[in-house]
């Protein structure tokens, strides 16, 4: 893998992922839509990836880029974790949804440390509502897209800088 594919494919994945940035703000402020726990913490995952991305594209030697494939994974398997939890939680019947909980911000300020990061990490009963779809597809769903996509690519540069370093040795 050459140092100038790899720039290329850093500078793809971080337009894509200031895309989808851009877009969550986008729907947070200008539609209104709210967003729950799990779409926050997806929103922290797509933050951090786009700061590896760029931290990719300023990479100076192949060398390093191997840590920042690691963390690209590492926050794209985060991030679609949440993304399919929040899928399964909009896949579940109305009955058998978790309750509905204050806003993260009466959490955090009167709820135990705990009680925060369990919500944030397994959501609540707004992270079960529907808000907004595309062809079919409601925003979750596209969230687990983009973070698959990125774990792929990010799988296949980790693959392939492998096999390029150890033709350099």
């Amino acid at each position: 893998m050459s140092k100038r594919f790899y720039r290329n494919v850093q500078g793809l994945l971080l337009l894509l992922s200031l895309l989808v940035l851009a877009e969550s703000f986008y729907f947070q402020y200008f539609k209104g839509l709210q967003p729950c726990p799990l779409c926050l913490m997806q929103r922290a995952c797509v933050f951090f990836l786009t700061i590896f991305c760029l931290a990719g594209l300023c990479l100076s030697t192949l060398k390093r880029a191997r840590l920042v494939a690691i963390v690209q994974l590492f926050f794209s398997a985060a991030g679609l974790f949440f993304a399919t939890r929040q899928v399964w939680l909009q896949s579940l019947p109305a009955e058998q949804a978790p309750a509905c909980m204050p806003g993260l911000d009466v959490l955090i300020r009167y709820f135990p440390w705990q009680d925060v990061l369990r919500v944030l990490v397994w959501g609540a009963g707004d992270c079960a509502e529907a808000g907004w779809s595309w062809w079919g597809l409601s925003m979750p769903v596209w969230s687990a897209l983009y973070f698959l996509t990125l774990l792929v690519v990010s799988a296949m540069v980790f693959w392939r800088l492998g096999r390029t370093l150890e033709q350099l040795e």
